[in-house]
């Protein structure tokens, strides 16, 4: 639950951080648009002043000078007309030198007349009055278009490789989901074998032995018994909320780590140095952890080697340490091994210490990491359980 909200409030952060950018973007984008428009649009009424000054004049300095005005124009689309909107001057919308029919012109007419109100230009007669007139249309620039547009796709652009980005991340963890999945079912094989394979074998006694030791081998099915329905305490608290109970966790790791050492290598040294120590916890699920951490110290060890188990109360919070004299871990792949999958037996499907890291953390709120490792020295697995 405790992940879910976390994901929860991810995804808001993840919505909010986007809406954010976009918006800035298109905020500051629209003062820059707003101010090259005003500087194009200044730009005309400028040129078209000067050839007004031009219509009324003579002075070739001055028709010079409107010239080079229209000149230096190299960006803004211009279309001069008379008063009939008959086209006179045209400049920076097709190539240079290419000729364009009367049809295309028009149609760029209509374009401008839609974007932006024309400029007109009064002629005048020797006493001043108006005889005659012409209108100066325009459109934006090519570059102040690509800046209006820009930010839409670069706002497009971001929300696209971001989505990728999430797409990603959920996916993969979909992926650490179905691994976890694929996990718990062949540990629930591999949990059921050992048992099941037992009561098998007792079944094939019992069936073949004339004479039987009755408590013997019903003390021996019990505990086969009782295997099974730890497993299935186990298998039924996954995915639960968990029923945490006052236990005793000296009492816990002891029992957990007797029935395994019996199964190993009597080259492999166990010590247990334990507190007395009661604490709210799930016992089969927190027994799990006990039992793949003390399975994860033998399979570093191989043959032979050193396993010590801690208990211990510090000031704000219980502590267990599993350390062993195994091959050890590299630094960089000490948060890697609590990853669903991640395994370095060849046989193995990594789900162990996965588990452990969920069990530990979401059910009872605590956190597990690799406190050291010194390959073929010591390393030291820790979980913190907040008092």
């Amino acid at each position: 639950m405790k992940n879910i909200k976390y994901h929860k409030k991810l995804n808001w952060l993840f919505i909010i951080t986007i809406a954010i950018f976009i918006i800035s973007l298109l905020y500051f984008s629209e003062k820059i648009i707003s101010d090259i428009k005003k500087r194009e649009t200044s730009t005309i009424e400028r040129y078209a002043k000067f050839i007004e000054l031009v219509a009324n004049n003579e002075y070739d300095l001055i028709t010079l000078f409107a010239d080079d005005i229209l000149i230096e124009n190299y960006s803004i689309p211009v279309i001069i007309t008379d008063k009939e909107k008959n086209i006179i001057e045209h400049k920076n919308i097709f190539k240079e030198g290419v000729k364009v029919s009367n049809k295309k012109i028009k149609k760029e007419l209509s374009s401008m007349q839609k974007q932006y109100k024309p400029i007109k230009i009064n002629i005048y007669n020797k006493k001043g009055e108006v005889i005659d007139f012409q209108f100066v249309y325009y459109k934006n620039s090519q570059i102040l278009d690509i800046i209006i547009f820009a930010p839409y796709f670069i706002s497009a652009l971001t929300v696209l490789i971001l989505l990728s980005i999430y797409l990603i991340f959920y996916y993969s963890n979909k992926s650490e989901k179905d691994q976890l999945w694929t996990g718990l079912a062949k540990e629930t094989a591999h949990q059921l074998g050992t048992p099941l394979s037992s009561l098998i074998g007792w079944n094939e006694y019992l069936r073949n032995k004339k004479e039987i030791d009755k408590k013997y081998i019903s003390k021996e099915i019990e505990k086969d018994l009782i295997r099974l329905k730890i497993i299935t305490d186990r298998f039924s608290g996954i995915g639960s909320k968990p029923i945490l109970k006052s236990k005793n966790l000296k009492n816990i790791i002891t029992n957990n780590v007797d029935y395994l050492k019996k199964r190993v290598s009597s080259e492999i040294k166990t010590t247990l140095n334990l507190e007395e120590i009661n604490y709210e916890i799930n016992e089969q699920l927190f027994g799990w952890v006990i039992e793949n951490l003390y399975k994860n110290s033998v399979d570093a060890i191989g043959k032979k080697g050193d396993i010590s188990v801690n208990l211990l109360d510090e000031k704000n919070k219980i502590v267990v340490e599993f350390s062993d004299t195994g091959h050890g871990i590299k630094k960089p792949e000490f948060k890697k091994i609590f990853d669903p999958g991640y395994t370095t037996k060849t046989r193995g499907w990594g789900l162990g210490l996965a588990l452990a890291y969920r069990i530990v953390s979401d059910y009872h709120k605590g956190i597990i990491y690799v406190k050291e490792s010194i390959q073929n020295i010591n390393t030291t697995i820790r979980i913190e359980l907040k008092k």
